[in-house]
């Protein structure tokens, strides 16, 4: 008995052993898969999150709101840069910033895009953005370069009629018209950017004064059925210069029809409403000449315009034998519009003044993007329920308490510089409209004197 009993202590305490030396090193690396398991449940967690961010991207930037998309791809790129889909990112951040009117920054991501993915599925895209970015710089050799690129890289027509735009738009800028015309008529009459190329070949006959051969062209745009709100500016584009050509060429009857055929939302609408008064008035139809300029006067009351109008409404009563109603107008010449002092001097000054600011502000915006991203790292984690770990939830809850705040902050200050940027805008625009303008006070002082006389010699023949 004592032997057996020996016997299996010694097997009970081998098992005990052998069942030691076993279970300890499973127990180690039942720890070590654990915490391997752990890493790559956070790493899937990361990818599901990365990619809804991605899909919210791509989603807002077919929105149309680049902002907010932009904002979603620089949180991507800065804590998430081995997202498979990286070259994604860049190309519609890319797109973003361009969109933004950022084209400083949209032409570096283009660059990195292509230098950094060359087998990526967007260097077609990112190829014609480099060249459209570098268009909306004004640098239209450096287009032309990009644009010959795409020539012998790709075969998408799609890109290439788009790529042709471009180009043919940065040779009509250097003054190589022949060329410009060559490169537009190839694009396809399906492309977006047809309306564009034929309104710009028109522009280009008309350089070259074959005069005939551009009203062909402006006739053909001007019949085409309106589709979309670009076909309707660029039609309204082709009335006013076919207006304006008519009206040169002493057509005044057909340059009435184009010139009230311009769309009231056109950015160029006050234009249309003087060059409609100056054709009745061509055409002795005063009465008809007032109404234009009268609207022009009420909508545009602080336009560049209402110099001239007010001069063109002065002749219209003189003509009607409204002499108190004439003087009454270049009163309003004098009176809105006293002597200006060096005025082409002041007028660079405040260009250049403009000019700086508008840089200043693309760089605002850029740093603006940068800052709101900064401030929501947090991945979106709604629609995960139960699934999301503790630490994220907390993560989340914790940058929620103080950021909304910061990113309202963020949006007035962004939403202000967007103001900025239109009121640059529109005072670069009335700028250049004072510099090509004539200095109407001389005029209105003559008409004074012309209703003047004309009134006194009235009552004189009454008498």
């Amino acid at each position: 008995m004592s032997y057996k009993k020996n016997s299996y202590t010694k097997k009970f305490i081998f098992m005990l052993c052998v069942l030691y030396f076993i279970t300890a090193p499973v127990t180690v690396k039942s720890a070590r898969y654990r915490g391997q398991s752990e890493d790559k449940q956070k790493k899937s967690e990361m990818k599901r999150a990365a990619r809804q961010i991605y899909r919210q991207a791509i989603n807002l930037y077919e929105e149309e709101a680049y902002w907010s998309s932009a904002r979603e791809l620089v949180i991507l790129m800065d804590y998430y840069p081995e997202f498979s889909d990286m070259d994604g990112v860049v190309y519609y951040l890319a797109e973003c910033l361009y969109e933004e009117e950022l084209n400083a920054a949209a032409l570096k991501m283009f660059k990195y895009l292509i230098r950094k993915y060359p087998d990526s599925k967007f260097i077609a895209a990112a190829l014609f953005g480099l060249e459209k970015s570098s268009y909306k710089e004004g640098n239209y050799k450096d287009t032309l370069t990009i644009y010959y690129r795409i020539l012998k890289r790709l075969n998408n027509d799609e890109v290439i009629d788009a790529a042709r735009y471009f180009a043919g738009q940065s040779h009509y800028y250097l003054q190589n018209y022949e060329t410009a015309i060559d490169i537009f008529k190839q694009i396809s009459n399906t492309s977006d950017y047809y309306d564009g190329a034929l309104y710009t070949t028109a522009l280009a006959y008309l350089k070259k004064k074959s005069v005939a051969t551009s009203i062909d062209y402006f006739r053909k745009l001007v019949t085409m059925p309106i589709i979309n709100g670009e076909r309707r500016r660029i039609v309204d584009d082709a009335k006013l210069t076919l207006g304006f050509i008519n009206y040169e060429l002493g057509s005044y009857a057909e340059a009435v029809k184009l010139f009230s055929g311009v769309s009231d939302s056109h950015e160029n609408y006050e234009d249309a409403l003087l060059a409609l008064g100056w054709a009745y008035l061509k055409l002795n139809n005063y009465e008809e000449s007032i109404k234009p300029l009268l609207k022009l006067i009420e909508l545009f009351p602080s336009s560049a315009n209402s110099e001239e109008a007010f001069f063109v409404l002065g002749q219209s009563y003189i003509m009607l034998g409204d002499f108190d109603k004439a003087i009454k107008s270049y009163h309003k010449i004098t009176k809105l519009y006293p002597n200006a002092i060096n005025n082409i001097s002041i007028i660079k000054k405040v260009n250049n003044c403009l000019n700086q600011e508008e840089s200043k502000l693309e760089q605002l915006k850029v740093q603006l993007l940068i800052q709101e991203s900064n401030l929501l790292v947090t991945l979106p984690l709604n629609g995960y329920s139960d699934e999301i770990p503790e630490y994220m939830v907390k993560q989340k809850k914790k940058l929620e308490e103080y950021r909304d705040d910061l990113v309202n902050s963020l949006i007035v200050e962004r939403d202000n510089l967007a103001t900025m940027k239109v009121q640059i805008e529109r005072l670069q625009k009335l700028a250049l409209r004072k510099e090509k303008r004539k200095d109407w006070r001389g005029y209105a002082e003559y008409g004074i004197s012309r209703a003047m006389f004309l009134k006194e010699m009235e009552q004189s023949a009454s008498n």
